[in-house]
């Protein structure tokens, strides 16, 4: 082969190295892109959760506040109706 052929045939791989390269280096960016984009993403999600865990944790010592009052009014409520049963059953007694 004459240099000239060799000179062309190299100059061919040049471009088409080059083309490739710049395709890779495209693609890079857009890979990158993306990765920063999804690391946002999960970072809102993050944040998002850590939220919502705040909430439902507030929300559940509510409820347990709740649920301690609604006992200690069901105890109240059971003391009551066992004094009055007691007073009934003493009328009682006397009504015979």
């Amino acid at each position: 082969m004459d240099d000239n052929k060799v000179a062309v045939l190299i100059e061919n791989l040049l471009s088409q190295f080059r083309s490739f390269g710049e395709g890779l280096q495209q693609l890079n960016d857009k890979i990158d892109r993306t990765i920063t984009e999804n690391r946002r993403e999960h970072q809102q999600m993050i944040e998002r959760m850590d939220r919502i865990v705040g909430e439902n944790r507030q929300d559940h010592l509510q409820l347990k506040q709740m649920v301690r009052e609604l006992s200690d009014e069901q105890k109240e409520f059971k003391q009551q109706i066992t004094a009055l049963d007691q007073e009934f059953e003493v009328e009682l007694r006397r009504a015979k």
